[in-house]
């Protein structure tokens, strides 16, 4: 918004948004908007709406998610369904509809946040990860689908975030042991965000931790599980 940005913010929350949108300085700044990503018929309504009255978006931000901690065995349908309408299902739902619009005009850059465990999996979070791994996947599909149209996609991965995340994980049996070398500000992984929505950058990994995982994941993988299961498990 400092550069002149005018904001569409997509939450469950009403009152949430609305005390965001007073705080940023009413609707000349920022559009709050209930949706719930997880619903397509909430998204639809939603993307449908931003269409008719404001336009295509230039920029695309998919950050909803939740996470999942939980062995592999005690993962349930149930649990693992949640997660991917929400990790995986809100991108579609949040990209898909202004795509044919953006690739029209021949500009638009599209923003999703993984996270590092889409880079290398990790014990307890084989849902989360998998969910994540799906949004590289996502990318590297849509990259070649889009080359040559004006419209990019860029990917961040952060590790622990500073937010409600924690406190709102979905959790079956046991949990799992707290190893954090350094957690991100929300504001530190916003900045992120906001640099990649400017740039072309295909992937940003944050921290030095998660570029050490990802590179050690995929130079000596088997060393990378020993690791995990002494210092996680």
């Amino acid at each position: 918004m400092a550069a002149g940005a005018r904001v569409i913010g997509l939450a469950r929350s009403s009152e949430r948004l609305a005390s965001i949108a007073a705080e940023l300085g009413g609707p000349a700044h920022f559009v709050p908007l209930p949706a719930d990503v997880a619903s397509g018929p909430s998204m639809e309504a939603a993307t449908a709406r931003i269409r008719d009255e404001i336009g295509t978006p230039d920029v695309i931000v998919a950050n909803a998610g939740i996470g999942l901690d939980a062995l592999f065995q005690n993962t349930t349908d149930d649990a693992l369904r949640a997660l991917f309408e929400v990790n995986v299902f809100g991108v579609y739902r949040s990209v898909r509809p202004f795509l044919p619009a953006m690739v029209r005009r021949g500009s638009g850059r599209i923003v999703i946040v993984s996270s590092v465990v889409g880079e290398r999996g990790i014990p307890y979070y084989s849902a989360y990860s998998a969910s994540k791994f799906a949004l590289a996947g996502m990318a590297d599909a849509l990259r070649p689908e889009l080359r040559g149209s004006g419209v990019s996609v860029g990917l961040v991965c952060p590790t622990t975030t500073e937010s409600e995340f924690q406190a709102r994980l979905l959790r079956e049996g046991p949990s799992q042991r707290r190893v954090r070398l350094r957690r991100h500000s929300a504001d530190s992984v916003a900045a992120a965000i906001v640099a990649m929505a400017g740039s072309r950058r295909r992937k940003r990994v944050l921290t030095i931790e998660g570029k050490l995982l990802a590179l050690a994941g995929r130079l000596s993988p088997g060393l990378v599980d020993r690791f995990l299961a002494r210092t996680l498990r």
